[in-house]
Parts: C-alpha cells; structure tokens; sequence
C-alpha cells in the first residue's frame, strides 16, 4: 500500500553554492559548496530513493515500475517518465545570467523538454536581489552589443526579493538567482539552462565556466514582462498554474482535511513551521524543509500543526524525445 513517502535529497555541488542547507536544516552535507538539493528527482543518475517506511530504499524508477498509475495518476502515468523535479537551491553567491528553452525549442535541439519553473524565497538577505527579466526598452541588437562592450548589466532588471514571495520562471525569460538568497524551485524535469553571462569567474581549475550564448539568443523573448512576483504575506491560500505544474500555498493552523485528485500525484513542501500529514492511522512527521511525494491514490488525508506549505502538482505527462546531451545547470 502506497503512503506519503518521503525521499533521501540529493546534493548537487555548485560555484555559486555554500552550507547554507547545513546551518538552515542542519543536512549532513557531503562536500563544500553545495547549491542544490534535489528533493524529489527521476533524471539519469540522479533518482531519489526513499527514505523511510515499508518502501524504504526503494527508487522511484522502481516505484513508477510497480505502482504506475497508483502512484503517478491515470493522466501522469499516460507519460514516458516523471514529469517533475523539485529543489532547494542556496544561492551563496549569483548565479549565471541565463535563459531555458521552451519546449518547442528543446526537442529539436537538445532531445529534451524545455525548463518552466517557480522560485519560492525561503530566505533572503537584507537587500538581495535576483535578475528578473530585461528592462522593457532592451532590444536584441542591444543586449548583443552590450554583451560584447562587457555591460550587459545595464540590460537587466534587477529586483529586491523577501520570504514568502513567488516568482514564475517561464521558458524565454533571462533570469539570475542573486547571492545570500534561498528558494525552492518547482520545475519541469529538465537541466536545461543556457548561460550568458557568469560574472567573469572561473572554477577551482581557473577555467571560465561554458556560455551557450548562440542558443540563448535563440530563445530569449525580448519584450517580455517578468509574470510575478506574487506575495504569500498575510494569506491562507494561494495557487498559480501554467500548462506543466500548479503550485499552491497552504497555511496551516490547526488542522486541514485534504482530498488527494487521483489524476496526478502532487510534491509537498514545508516552508514555515511543523506538523504532520495524518492519513488512515498513521503519523507522517513535516519539519521546515521536508518534501513529500503524495500518491495519486493516497485519497483523503489530514495536515496537522502550524506551518506554511507548498503543494506542486503536475498538469500534464512527461513525453520525452530521444534524448541529446544537455546544456549545464547554474
């Protein structure tokens, strides 16, 4: 029988990353400089096994084999894979200035699904900002010219984020995650990012990372205006869409009756507080930072505690072209 399983995360070292999943969750990390945690995530060589119960142990390829449409959804399992993947992302230092492809441009190009996604801040220091979007004057011959002279900062809209705001990532929009700020990101399951620009820095060998400028130039959609931000502050519910995923936040004081939509499965994350899911008997512990995976079949259920939550659900099936290899993340 299927139950909210919960997943061991996976740590992905980055340039820009640090300890901050340490010190903020007190996660035993594996190496300095980690950027990412990958909470819930079926991609080649990194596939999340869960981490307690009857299932402990089991992958989630190894779940998605067994339980199909049980686990997944009858409209999710009509897929070739998972169509999610959920992170936490500690920003230490900026990212690259970037840009995903759609999904039009993806597969013909890369063999993939393009990269639609949201940032949810958990943190974020005193007057950190991320790149959000271009200023609406920027055309592409000066964005090309501005990269060449080395001022493509004068392009780029910069915005003060705080905890508790959403901000939507769509495919085309140039973007960059700023230093001391913390997020969970809800995304197609995809890698693709191109970078354009990343702050002339080199790795540990003194090397500049790869730009894939050609191809950002290609997607990026000048013109566009950056969807959000949208504010959590002061709400006991709150929901954005888009054609691959919902995302919504759930305040919870007391306790919640929920009903699971036996379509598709949904990703929850605590961003505020603790409690617990309770369903037929059984106590499913929610500490800040925890991520569950709730089966399309787990039907009804309830929260329970005081805490802030995030609730992602996939809106359509993952169909993967034949794959190419990927650009690089970060």
């Amino acid at each position: 029988m299927l139950y909210p399983l919960r997943f061991q995360p996976l740590f992905q070292g980055r340039i820009w990353g640090g300890n901050g999943l340490f010190t903020e969750f007190g996660r035993s990390l594996p190496r300095d400089k980690i950027g990412e945690s990958w909470e819930i995530t079926c991609r080649e060589g990194a596939v999340s096994q869960v981490a307690a119960g009857p299932l402990k142990g089991k992958k989630l390829t190894e779940l998605m084999a067994e339980y199909g449409a049980a686990l997944l959804g009858e409209k999710i399992a009509a897929g070739n894979g998972f169509p999610l993947l959920l992170k936490i992302l500690d920003a230490q230092d900026i990212l690259s200035v970037q840009v995903h492809p759609d999904d039009g441009f993806a597969a013909v190009h890369e063999g993939s699904v393009g990269k639609n996604e949201v940032w949810y801040i958990l943190k974020a220091e005193p007057g950190a900002k991320i790149v959000y979007g271009l200023r609406p004057e920027v055309t592409k011959e000066d964005f090309v010219s501005a990269l060449k002279r080395g001022q493509l900062a004068a392009c780029l809209n910069e915005v003060a984020v705080r905890p508790g705001e959403i901000y939507p990532v769509p495919p085309g929009l140039v973007h960059a995650l700023g230093k001391g700020i913390m997020v969970v990101e809800l995304q197609q399951n995809s890698d693709l990012t191109y970078r354009i620009y990343d702050w002339d820095r080199v790795d540990a060998g003194g090397q500049p990372r790869p730009l894939h400028v050609d191809k950002a130039l290609q997607v990026i959609e000048f013109g566009l205006t950056p969807p959000g931000p949208f504010s959590t502050e002061g709400t006991s519910g709150f929901e954005l869409e888009n054609e691959d995923f919902s995302l919504g936040y759930h305040r919870v004081d007391g306790e919640k009756p929920m009903q699971q939509n036996p379509d598709a499965f949904a990703l929850l994350t605590v961003v505020a507080g603790e409690g617990a899911i309770r369903h037929r008997g059984r106590i499913y512990p929610l500490q800040y930072g925890d991520s569950y995976l709730l089966p399309a079949c787990l039907g009804q259920y309830d929260l329970c505690g005081n805490m802030g939550l995030l609730i992602g659900v996939p809106n359509r099936p993952l169909i993967l072209p034949e794959a190419k290899a990927p650009a690089l993340s970060g």
